[in-house]
């Protein structure tokens, strides 16, 4: 699937936000896996790469985020928001981990800013654990430099099924 669904969602929530999209600064991938770019529940802020710099359409994406659980609280009970930061595989594991956790910590700083509550907010780094797109071993993908948002809903953890609980 071509990256062009993931931008024309970028740039919608860009002209909601008042902003419009650029790949001045990071050059975004061409592809994108079917399962991440069909999903409805995750906004995707991607950074300079190796900086906690965001690119350019940012902060149309955290707007964006804004708008989304609004819209799901109108609907429901509050969801809550997971915020997980990546990094490319580039460089060192561990520096790649604090990287990313800086990137998540600025991402939920900015949502907090826009009125989210800070306790429906759960912030994680995974450094290069969970690449967007895979790259050659030690090869930098700026795809991978990225705070993902994503939304739970407090139905979907009570219907979790345990040993003792099956669905």
């Amino acid at each position: 699937m071509r990256i062009v669904a993931v931008l024309a969602v970028m740039a919608l929530a860009g002209l909601a936000a008042g902003c419009v999209p650029s790949r001045d600064k990071v050059e975004l991938p061409d592809s994108v896996p079917v399962d991440r770019a069909l999903s409805a529940d995750i906004r995707y802020v991607f950074f300079l790469p190796g900086k906690v710099a965001m690119a350019p359409d940012g902060t149309a994406a955290i707007a964006a985020a804004v708008v989304e659980d609004a819209r799901r609280r109108a609907k429901g009970p509050a969801p809550r928001l997971v915020v997980t930061g990546h990094a490319d595989a580039g460089g060192d594991p561990a520096a790649a981990q604090r990287l990313s956790l800086r990137r998540a910590r600025l991402v939920a700083a900015r949502l907090r800013a826009a009125g989210i509550a800070p306790d429906r907010i759960t912030v994680a780094g995974i450094g290069a654990a969970d690449p967007l797109l895979p790259a050659p071993a030690g090869q930098a993908e700026p795809a991978n430099d990225r705070v993902e948002i994503g939304f739970e809903s407090s139905a979907v953890s009570r219907l979790d099924a345990t040993p003792g609980r099956p669905i």
